[in-house]
């Protein structure tokens, strides 16, 4: 045969020749083989009168249960054969066929018994299973009920779920008939928690009035442990006297302790703000360039205010030093600005925080390296500033900022040199996407993903080359909007401007973690084509603000929310009076104060403030009877929204 023939008989083989299975895949079919023959089956469990012959090491691999049956020396083990009483038999065969096959026949009618027999059992996967199942289906019908099967199986999954949806719900469900069901652990973790949604403390006043009145004899020894976790300087004198008259109905021998607090006095002692008590806002950003500073003709004594889109109200943030380029970003209620250019040439490494509780700024450590037209992030209580630019010339270094420890501590540097990419955090992850490369204005074909629990880069290529987008993190991925676009790089551009060089786009597409790019969520063009826009996820929409349009700048806003098929205009323009603005612009969601704790929380002037119980001497904060049932770390903040 000629080799030639003999080589393409051989191509035609290889291309004909069975992939080779990998372990699991061999693995989980064997399983199921063994399950449909029941073949080596070396036990048996009996339920209902039932047998269902069974291989002890599957068992004893998945569950702690049946491990400790066929590991010990009674008669389960020596022969093989495990009663297990009251036990429906229905619910057995489902959990075995899960563990042969991997498929569980989980419906609404079944879960909580399904979940009952797999915590009994342990079988820990199918456990985890149903309690993910449980946990996307919680109500105000079933919430309390829920929880008490987690709290009796001590499901932490489940548990944590419940406690979330009853904090997020804690107004409507006072009123709900199984609230006073609640265990004393379950209330205390609830009122005592910071990321309670209530707009006033009064609301864990009446949940511990409530509670204490639906067994009174029973329960009122505990009343004064309970109220040691109202956060009292929170009250208006009006509350505070509701309270005195309704806490003497159930206990005469409580008494209030007073204090003279100011508006910083009562956070002090209350210990913080509730979730609830604020209420989220955009804050623009007109981040100026250096001509901007320089320029008398521009009003720049404040270039930050806060919109409230639904009503359009706009207000000023106290003034700051103005610099060129600063990094931006906000974490809760707390705004910050790093570094920058003065008017002077020289470069910036000041990281300023603007509390949006006290209204004012305050100049946190110094940055070790001063830097402008840097990434700021926000992600797991830390800032991360990135890359940059001062007078030694383009950064590769990156530090991160601990905002609990107020320390900076330098992070692994970026592969490749980066400005104006589009940047957001999502799941543990910082992504920075597009952007030029280094000095030479080169566009970046890519995403730098940084990875800050293993403080690592990677980069992941992208089919096009893009510039100046924006970025907005959502609850399933990041979105990436506009930005000056090109289908793949093919030159430099040494001393001109991106803007002439490269075509503005309205495209938007969506991104999932590890940046792939995804074709299930359709994000509509933008209106124009947009580069250095601000955008902002705000109330469920995104929002698009100002930014360039080819080569002219624009102030108009867009929202759009997912599953309409187009951006919306708002009323009003970026300026409120159709001005050009003259500068980058960015945008951050900030928490705020509701107007009702204003007058509270930022008074200077010294009132007469319930602080807490006059029989306590330990501060207001840190007091517990030793008689009450300790917490765990709080269930409502380990569920923390990324957020992104």
């Amino acid at each position: 045969m000629d080799p030639a023939d003999t080589a393409e008989v051989g191509r035609k083989e290889e291309e004909h020749e069975p992939e080779t299975s990998s372990l699991k895949a061999c693995f989980s079919q064997g399983l199921k083989q063994l399950h449909k023959t029941q073949e080596l089956c070396n036990a048996t469990l009996v339920a209902g009168g039932k047998r269902f012959p069974c291989n002890r090491a599957l068992l004893a691999s998945v569950s702690p249960y049946f491990q400790a049956v066929f590991t010990s020396d009674f008669k389960e083990s020596r022969d093989g054969e495990v009663l297990l009483k009251d036990m429906d038999p229905s619910l057995l065969q489902n959990l075995l066929a899960y563990l042969y096959s991997g498929e569980l026949a989980l419906t609404a009618e079944n879960a909580e018994d399904l979940f009952t027999a797999a915590s009994r059992l342990q079988v820990t996967p199918a456990l985890e299973h149903i309690s993910r199942y449980l946990s996307e289906r919680i109500s105000k019908e079933n919430c309390f009920h829920l929880y008490m099967l987690a709290y009796d199986h001590n499901n932490p999954t489940l548990l944590r779920s419940t406690m979330h949806y009853l904090g997020l719900n804690f107004e409507t469900l006072l009123e709900h008939k199984d609230f006073p069901n609640l265990d004393l652990r379950a209330l205390i973790c609830l009122i005592s928690s910071g990321h309670l949604v209530i707009t006033s403390e009064m609301y864990v006043f009446w949940a511990v009035q409530r509670w204490v009145a639906a067994a009174l004899a029973e329960r009122l020894p505990v009343l004064k442990t309970l109220l040691q976790h109202v956060r009292f300087p929170l009250l208006t004198p009006r509350e505070i006297a509701e309270v005195q008259e309704d806490v003497a109905t159930l206990d005469q021998q409580v008494e209030l302790q007073w204090g003279d607090l100011d508006g910083a006095g009562r956070l002090q002692a209350s210990g913080g703000l509730r979730q609830g008590m604020y209420q989220e806002r955009i804050i623009c950003i007109k981040v100026p360039r250096l001509r901007d500073i320089l320029s008398v003709n521009e009003d720049m004594d404040c270039y930050m205010e806060c919109l409230d889109p639904a009503t359009g109200s706009r207000t000023k943030l106290p003034p700051l030093e103005l610099v060129a380029l600063p990094g931006c970003s906000a974490l809760d209620h707390k705004l910050y600005i790093s570094g920058g250019k003065h008017p002077d040439g020289s470069y910036s490494q000041a990281l300023h925080e603007y509390n949006s509780v006290a209204n004012h700024w305050l100049q946190l450590p110094a940055m070790s390296t001063p830097r402008s037209v840097h990434i700021l992030l926000t992600c797991k209580h830390k800032l991360f500033a990135l890359s940059g630019w001062n007078d030694t010339g383009p950064l590769a270094s990156a530090e991160s900022f601990d905002v609990v420890k107020q320390t900076w501590s330098p992070i692994a540097s970026l592969p490749v040199i980066l400005r104006f990419s589009a940047s957001a955090s999502y799941k543990n992850k910082l992504y920075l996407i597009g952007g030029d490369a280094d000095s030479d204005e080169v566009v970046y074909q890519g995403i730098l993903l940084y990875d800050i629990l293993l403080d690592t880069w990677v980069q992941v290529p992208l089919e096009f080359c893009l510039h100046g987008a924006a970025a907005v993190t959502m609850e399933t991925g990041i979105c990436v909007l506009g930005g000056f676009f090109a289908k793949k790089n093919t030159q430099t551009y040494p001393n001109s401007r991106f803007s002439q060089l490269l075509p503005c786009t309205s495209k938007c597409f969506f991104m999932r973690e590890d940046g792939v790019i995804s074709n299930e969520v359709t994000i509509p063009p933008l209106p124009l084509p947009l580069a250095f826009a601000g955008a902002a996820y705000f109330q469920g929409k995104i929002y698009v603000m100002g930014g360039v349009c080819t080569s002219r700048t624009h102030d108009a806003i867009y929202h759009w929310e997912p599953g309409e098929s187009s951006w919306t205009q708002y009323p009003e323009s970026l300026t409120g009076q159709g001005t050009v603005v003259r500068r980058v612009l960015k945008c951050v969601t900030l928490k705020v104060l509701k107007p009702n704790l204003k007058a509270l929380v930022q008074d200077d002037s010294a009132s007469r403030v319930a602080i807490g119980l006059a029989d306590t001497k330990v501060p207001f904060k840190e007091r517990r009877e030793d008689n009450a049932p300790s917490c765990p770390p709080d269930p409502l903040t380990s569920l923390g929204a990324n957020t992104p």
